[in-house]
């Protein structure tokens, strides 16, 4: 009993300390800035498919190009498919979820620009503003007619001049209308 009175004046202080220490730290949700500009966001990075919600029409055996954006917010960059190992996590686009769709070549991308990166320590490959990437998808000579509802992960890293966020992978979308066989 005399341990349980010993131990209840030091809960309270623990108490006091981390509600002192939690009123000081930063707060939770976006706050005006001084200049009274909206806040940052914090998903600098949006991806769409360039032709939406269109279907996009193949024959079997045959192959169609799927274009990507990754809107990007001034500021902010992701790095190019072909970063090196050692920094930053580069982009990878894959294939997620298809019946019988492929991935037939490489992906298309523009070049990257090179740069010295403060948060790395080492020279980038990055991109910038509205990048596209295009990949070519094919279904088999065999695949039967009919539509297919496929999706891509982009997995990257965002980055400004001194702040990362942590890599994540988001998810299109798109629809392929497969003819019948000829």
């Amino acid at each position: 009993m005399k341990k349980l009175l010993y131990l209840l004046p030091l809960l309270a202080i623990g108490a006091t300390i981390s509600l002192r220490s939690s009123a000081r730290s930063a707060p939770a949700v976006p706050m005006m800035r001084s200049d009274n500009h909206p806040p940052a966001s914090i998903r600098p990075v949006r991806w769409v498919m360039v032709d939406g919600a269109k279907a996009h029409h193949l024959s079997p055996g045959r192959s169609t190009p799927l274009t990507l954006e990754a809107q990007i917010a001034q500021g902010w960059h992701i790095y190019s498919l072909s970063q090196k190992p050692g920094g930053p996590i580069p982009l990878s686009i894959r294939l997620i979820a298809s019946d019988d769709a492929v991935v037939r070549g490489l992906i298309k991308a523009p070049q990257p620009e090179s740069q010295f990166d403060k948060n790395f320590g080492i020279e980038t490959q990055l991109y910038s503003g509205t990048p596209r990437f295009t990949i070519e998808v094919a279904v088999p000579s065999r695949a039967h007619s009919g539509i297919r509802n496929i999706q891509f992960g982009a997995r990257y890293q965002v980055c400004s001049e001194t702040l990362c966020l942590p890599p994540r992978t988001d998810t299109l979308r798109a629809v392929l209308k497969v003819g019948k066989r000829s």
